[in-house]
């Protein structure tokens, strides 16, 4: 892997050449329609959503489209600063598998080439680090392309912004903003669930006598072509953690994940002597992000659900390990990241973690006490 990586960083600078002679500037007056790319993942989607704001608020009378693969769809789909597109719905442009972890052909990569190039955009932001995903544009006839440059895998954008140093993922992406001298002010996430979202938590929650209201989201690390599991902490923690914000907070506490996120939502409720209310695969993501709209905490991993929380306004409490969550942390002041360095993390690094570990002494490194002093400054 560090030979191939070697091996694109030599190809990437090479290519550099026959661009670095193509006019640029670093400044971007009036585009009438704009599109940002960033395909994947739900997490990085939702970091991404401060660069929305940010291009709304600097040219509100501009076309400003979101191009994204149908597992991250819904972060943008209900974003009310995009627009719509005859060729699309909501300004998105799907990406179909380009750029979601998943093996794609040609033939999709340019069908996605020319779905950009039918959007006939002025100017484009492309958040990913991806050298196929950075010339997108390029190929889409976009004259205007800003981006990451990481490790020169931006040479066919017209401004690109190096990647360096330690800086949050959401700061990062603002950045390419900034480089065409955009100001930036109070960035935050963001998330809009819709108003049916919202009446169907409502109607789940009616029963909810208990507060303060408590979601624990115990799984996560997955997406497209990756499994991360040494982000989860255990099971048996949550339980304890659990028991003790019923016991003694008198908290209603809800277990929340996917669909295939049963088995872990068991092992907690087998270790529990309380009666947590388990809504584990009964949410969509829109469902669950208007649930946590009205919880009183999060306590959840470096996952989409943790930063879904933090876009909502959900004081939030996030256990890490294999990441580092000051590039990764949760983007928002009422929130706590819990972390220790054991030596051998982060090891996720540009979207890869050490597979051969199975010890997880990172995310084991934090405690029960830990996670409820922590939990209970916020109730």
């Amino acid at each position: 892997m560090v030979i191939r990586d070697i091996l694109v960083s030599v190809i990437c600078y090479l290519l550099h050449i026959p661009f670095r002679f193509a006019p640029r500037s670093a400044s971007l007056d009036t585009p009438n329609s704009i599109l940002i790319i960033k395909p994947c993942c739900l997490g990085d989607v939702l970091m991404a959503t401060p660069v929305i704001a940010a291009l709304r608020q600097a040219f509100p009378r501009a076309r400003i489209d979101f191009a994204v693969g149908g597992w991250s769809r819904a972060i943008v789909e209900n974003n009310p600063h995009l627009d719509g597109l005859p060729v699309g719905r909501h300004g998105l442009v799907d990406c179909g598998p380009v750029g979601s972890g998943s093996r794609y052909s040609w033939r999709e990569y340019l069908d996605l080439v020319r779905r950009i190039r039918a959007g006939g955009y002025e100017a484009c932001f492309v958040l990913a680090r991806s050298p196929l995903i950075s010339l997108l544009p390029y190929l889409g006839g976009i004259p205007h392309r800003v981006g990451l440059d990481s490790r020169g895998r931006g040479f066919s954008l017209t401004v690109g912004v190096p990647v360096a140093g330690l800086k949050h993922e959401a700061d990062l992406y603002l950045d390419t903003v900034r480089a065409v001298g955009i100001e930036v002010n109070e960035p935050r996430l963001e998330f809009y669930p819709t108003g049916e979202d919202r009446r169907h938590v409502a109607e789940i929650l009616s029963s909810a006598s208990q507060v303060p209201l408590v979601v624990i989201h115990p799984a996560g690390g997955s997406n497209p072509g990756m499994t991360l599991s040494a982000k989860r902490w255990p099971p048996q923690r949550f339980a304890a953690l659990a028991d003790r914000l019923i016991e003694e907070r008198g908290a209603q506490v809800l277990l929340v994940g996917g669909p295939d996120d049963g088995p872990i939502a068991a092992a907690i409720k087998d270790g529990m002597r309380q009666e947590p209310c388990d809504l584990t695969g009964q949410l969509t993501f829109g469902q669950l992000g208007a649930l946590l709209e009205r919880c009183d905490l999060f306590v959840g991993h470096d996952t989409g659900a943790m930063h879904l929380a933090v876009a909502v306004g959900a004081p939030v409490v996030a256990i890490f390990g294999p990441s580092d969550p000051r590039m990764y942390g949760p983007y928002g002041e009422k929130s706590v990241a819990l972390w220790h360095d054991v030596g051998c993390n982060p090891c996720l690094l540009r979207g890869r973690w050490d597979t051969a570990c199975r010890r997880f002494r990172c995310i084991e490194a934090v405690t029960v006490e830990e996670v409820w002093q922590a939990a209970a400054a916020f109730l």
